[in-house]
């Protein structure tokens, strides 16, 4: 039995879908293992406010919180912080303080809509960062995840919310003579895409004489509220909008039995337990397409989503569907198939493997190695500094498959868990050369294998006359083959723009090699996380710049292979060093 804390803002059975959720993951976790919940808002200690610096009594009372809770809480195994932002931040911060391993557990919002706001953004990369797993509800979600945090790769996946409850046959209490359409939340704005929502009635209106009324049913702030009125004003929806203030989850299913449909006109959901909701109270649904239960249903029922979010495709979407013949069965069918994926035991399954898996705990305890090779260029028959004769390498890479190792990029690599890692080596390339294409790139698909090229976004498709230590003329990779070399699953990082030596760069100098070289392959290539230092050449403040950009940089024979404490200097090795290091024999 482990210990659990999970730190969240919502709990309870009368609050929101966030709220509802995380009570119904204690009930989960509860069965093999003692739960408490943790309020990250809750302030313990009283201080003033006044004075020049502003949020000083917040901070104060903050610090006190993390040093109270960390003692109360030092016994505990894991901690799973439900919600990001902020509650994730100091669920990360309060899971270092104690050792613990740490689920950061993401809703909609939290990354659909946080990576618009900077103060939010920096929560949720701290957050990712400092998390073992992470548990999204979409796929939609683990996208915008990795478009906003680097750290990431390799830690997500996606547990939709648990389904309880039976399915209601639908029925639809006022068609054919009106249609009453319903949406709620416990705080009603627009991520609920409200103001859109008005529109797709007056839309609706033009193309259709059947009587429509939206039943709106949550707070709604005043400011918010006012502006809803004076559209509906405005459009002349005074008889076609209804308005009721927060009501028990109880009291909103009986209101559910007079709507038709219940609409969730949302840009974004991560897995809307109110569509389930209403399908177990007898209501149908019409949705936006985004989220879990889209994922899910909408390629097989595309009717029951919103083509398009303009009010105009809207209003079509919602005459289509309630024009359909046999209606009750097509919903009946999409509940059965959310089942499938939502019932208590699937949803119990998923989380009790998270729970008990010890990957991530080892990393807390052991320092995790990562044992990486160094190259430049493979051809030829003789060796030099620079190049590697292409029988070297290619019985290098036969060995090592022999031995039972493999050869990978490093995003490859960090994709994998812990114990497996211990059995691959990262296989990098610097400068980017013609061979890479020639002839590394066949010999390590012969054997399924990756690597990390490093390129100088500024040398493509040129000669290297800049490196007046290399006695032969080589050319660089152009796109054309950079792009076949990514096709290939090889990762395409950064080695600046120009190969100069970090160390003789002025603070502009350095942010342009740093900055201008990940655009251009992120825009190229797509999104990675690692440098390599030209030259090898480094120092502590270096590093602080390079930290600003990516999440490892790779050095030559400077550094260690901590892939924790040295993420910044990680040593790379000859491949004769590598026969040493390891089991596999020349």
């Amino acid at each position: 039995m482990k210990q659990i804390l999970i730190v969240t803002t919502e709990f309870g059975l009368e609050g929101g879908g966030m709220s509802l959720s995380c009570t119904r993951l204690v009930n989960i976790l509860s069965n093999n293992n003692y739960v408490e919940v943790a309020d990250s808002l809750a302030l313990p200690i009283a201080t003033a406010s006044g004075g020049k610096l502003t949020g000083l009594n917040k901070y104060i009372r903050m610090e006190y919180k993390l040093k109270t809770e960390s003692q109360r809480y030092k016994d505990f195994d894991i901690i799973i912080g439900f919600g990001g932002r902020f509650n994730g931040y100091y669920a990360s911060l309060l899971a270092r303080q104690i050792n613990a391993k740490y689920i950061l557990c993401l809703r909609g919002s939290d990354i659909n809509l946080a990576k618009w706001s900077i103060e939010d953004t920096w929560y949720l990369e701290e957050a990712v960062k400092n998390a073992d797993r992470i548990v999204c509800l979409s796929k939609e979600m683990e996208h915008n995840l990795s478009l906003a945090c680097r750290h990431a790769k390799g830690k997500s996946t996606i547990i939709p919310n648990e389904l309880v409850g039976e399915y209601t046959r639908v029925v639809f209490p006022n068609l054919p003579n009106s249609l009453k359409l319903g949406c709620a939340a416990s705080h009603l704005n627009e991520k609920k895409g409200i103001l859109n929502l008005l529109h797709m009635i007056n839309e609706f209106k033009k193309v259709s004489d059947l009587p429509i009324t939206l039943s709106l049913v949550g707070d709604i702030d005043e400011d918010l509220k006012q502006e809803y009125i004076q559209i509906i004003e405005l459009l002349n929806l005074r008889n076609n909008i209804e308005f009721t203030s927060k009501t028990s989850r109880e009291d909103l299913l009986k209101l559910m039995k007079n709507w038709d449909l219940y609409v969730q006109g949302s840009v974004c959901e991560g897995h809307p337990n109110a569509i389930v909701e209403a399908l177990q109270n007898g209501c149908a649904f019409i949705s936006s397409n985004t989220g879990f239960v889209s994922e899910t249903l909408s390629e097989e029922f595309p009717f029951l989503f919103f083509k398009e979010w303009t009010p105009k495709s809207m209003s079509l979407s919602l005459l289509n569907l309630i024009s359909l013949n046999d209606k009750e069965t097509i919903y009946f069918r999409a509940y059965k198939k959310l089942q499938q994926y939502c019932e208590k035991e699937e949803i119990s399954k998923k989380w009790n493997a998270l729970i008990d898996d010890n990957t991530s705990v080892i990393a807390h305890k052991n320092i995790e190695h990562i044992i990486a090779v160094g190259l430049h260029d493979v051809q030829g028959t003789l060796h030099d500094s620079i190049t590697t004769p292409i029988s070297v390498f290619a019985k290098f890479v036969k060995q090592v498959y022999l031995a039972g190792y493999g050869l990978c990029s490093m995003s490859d690599y960090l994709g994998k868990d812990m114990e497996t890692r211990k059995n691959w080596i990262v296989c990098t390339f610097d400068d980017g050369y013609k061979g890479l294409i020639d002839f590394a790139m066949p010999i390590l698909d012969e054997y399924g294998f990756t690597a990390t090229v490093f390129v100088c976004t500024g040398l493509i498709g040129k000669n290297n006359r800049w490196n007046n230590k290399d006695s032969h003329l080589r050319e660089h990779l152009n796109m054309n083959e950079l792009k076949n070399l990514n096709n290939h699953g090889w990762e395409i990082a950064s080695h600046g723009v120009s190969h100069y030596n970090l160390l003789k760069l002025t603070d502009e100098e350095l942010e342009i090699e740093l900055q201008q070289s990940k655009d251009f392959i992120i825009n190229h290539f797509g999104e990675f996380s690692s440098y390599a230092y030209p030259y090898g050449a480094f120092n502590d403040y270096i590093k602080s710049c390079v930290a600003r950009h990516y999440q490892y940089a790779f050095s030559v024979n400077k550094g260690g292979t901590s892939l924790c404490v040295d993420s910044l200097q990680i040593r790379r090795y000859s491949i004769s060093e590598i026969y040493k290091m390891t089991s596999v024999e020349k």
